[in-house]
């Protein structure tokens, strides 16, 4: 059954693919250093960094928490919402080891696969088959900026995203509430190891150590104002 606030994969919200706006997604939070990432904010006070499309709003999870997250968040009314449950990012510059851009393809999608679950909400209403709303995006350019989140060199370098995206339609001003969470096997020693050697991760440390899993779990207040 089709939900009828979210766009359907085989649509074009805004004149662009689906894959084309993980990667404006992806570029979007990690243009943002660590000081203001919305990803590293655990009350929404920097929801409305760098937001400068004319249509769409993306909203972001973390980089791995096991308590929840609890965002508040406005939003102008008429925009659509963008952003994903669960999504595994790489490029060229976090990932030493990797060289062409078909690595970095089979490390997103590998890690991808891994998926042990996910879960979303809107205002209380529980979203189904999210399993369908997987969305790699092509490769594109990155430009990583200085003070950036993986504490890698600045500059310009390749990226692609593999993950879970919803797109919500703009919803009518007023309160609203999005929920979601995720959790992926970690199988990979060199993920694993990257994981544990960046501070951004630590929230899940004891988990990886007992579970071997990456997870997160988001909730956002919004107010749509008009």
């Amino acid at each position: 059954m089709v939900c009828p606030f979210l766009y359907e994969l085989h649509e074009h919200p805004f004149g662009k693919s689906w894959q084309e706006w993980a990667a404006l997604w992806c570029r979007w939070m990690l243009s943002i250093p660590k000081k203001k990432n919305p990803s590293l904010d655990r009350t929404g006070k920097y929801c409305s960094i760098n937001q400068d499309d004319h249509n769409v709003w993306f909203l972001t999870g973390s980089f791995g928490n096991v308590g929840p997250i609890k965002r508040k968040c406005i939003i102008p009314s008429g925009k659509a919402i963008f952003f994903p449950v669960l999504v595994k990012e790489d490029s060229l510059a976090e990932d030493s080891d990797l060289k062409t851009e078909a690595d970095l393809i089979k490390r997103c999608e590998q890690a991808t696969n891994r998926l042990i679950n996910i879960e979303a909400s809107i205002d209380d209403q529980r979203m189904e088959h999210l399993r369908n709303y997987r969305v790699r995006s092509e490769v594109f350019d990155l430009m990583v900026p200085k003070e950036n989140v993986y504490n890698v060199r600045p500059g310009l370098t390749r990226s692609v995203c593999d993950g879970y995206w919803l797109f919500i339609k703009p919803l009518q001003a007023g309160i609203h509430s999005i929920f979601f969470k995720g959790e992926t096997s970690l199988e990979e020693p060199y993920t694993m190891n990257q994981l544990k050697g960046n501070a951004i991760h630590s929230p899940i440390w004891k988990n990886m150590d007992k579970n071997s899993t990456f997870k997160l779990e988001v909730s956002y207040d919004l107010t749509i104002r008009k």
